[in-house]
């Protein structure tokens, strides 16, 4: 695996020095993951979030964001949050890679896997996504104002646990790799004349069962495993890709309308 990425990271690298002598398309093609997220699907209902200060900053003023946190009517099952970063005219500031991201907000990685999802989207297109579990310690302000960590009656640190699933949606393809979607990138310019958008979409829940392990609870329903919040995932997906995913080539952003550039 480390000896195929660096192959890749040297293709990569070789053809974007050829990219800098061709001339800037005329405009982006979009993405094929839309722009406006449902407010409900199904029995799930969305509550929109805003992305942070320090996240906005990071990225080039051009970068977009879609946040919504998608919770069961019947509050039996652990919320799902949908967050999606639209790229702006500068690539390299609008997305980063997704592990630097999560590194920087405190998560531990406990495990990493990919995954190529089938029946989540429409012509059994299947759905390729990298997952990360990881855990972050839970802290408090004690009495000085100062903040400690939270220690259980067994004496262990507290922790939240959440799972991460993401990928990458283009103008045509849908990777789940960094470097694969730069890839990507490289060739469609090279080869099919085009800039595009690109989609960074992640799909996350709290891996509720550990909570429950640790006598913590913080939300309402079932206690799920890793398994299992894979699977709760899946079928929530399996609701919401069909309203927002297009069919490659096909989808439509009003910013990208009639040639018109972002970024410029």
């Amino acid at each position: 695996m480390k000896k195929r990425l660096v192959i890749l990271s040297l293709i990569v690298t070789g053809f974007a020095g050829i990219v800098l002598v061709f001339p800037e398309s005329p405009g982006m093609k979009p993405s094929r993951l839309t722009k406006s997220l449902p407010e409900t699907v199904g029995t799930w209902t969305g509550k929109p979030e805003e992305p942070g200060a320090a996240e906005k900053e990071k990225l080039a003023k051009d970068t977009e964001f879609e946040r919504m946190r998608y919770e069961d009517e019947a509050g039996q099952l652990p919320s799902v949050q949908t967050s999606i970063v639209f790229s702006g005219r500068n690539l390299s500031q609008s997305i980063h890679q997704p592990e630097v991201c999560l590194d920087a907000q405190g998560w531990e990685f406990m495990a990493q896997k990919r995954h190529e999802w089938k029946g989540l989207l429409p012509g059994d297109e299947v759905l390729p996504v990298k997952q990360i579990l990881c855990r972050r310690g839970l802290f408090r302000k004690n009495e000085e104002g100062e903040y400690e960590d939270i220690v259980l009656p067994n004496g262990e640190k507290a922790y939240i646990w959440r799972v991460f699933y993401y990928t990458f949606f283009g103008h045509e393809t849908i990777v789940s790799g960094h470097y694969e979607r730069t890839a990507e990138d490289i060739k469609d310019r090279l080869l099919k004349g085009y800039d595009q958008r690109w989609a960074y979409a992640t799909f996350s829940s709290f891996v509720t069962q550990k909570h429950r392990d640790q006598g913590l609870r913080f939300e309402s329903g079932a206690g799920l495993d890793e398994m299992q919040t894979e699977a709760h995932i899946q079928t929530f997906l399996k609701l919401l890709l069909p309203i927002v995913v297009s069919d490659p080539g096909e989808g439509y952003d009003e910013s990208l309308a009639n040639g018109k550039n972002i970024g410029s």
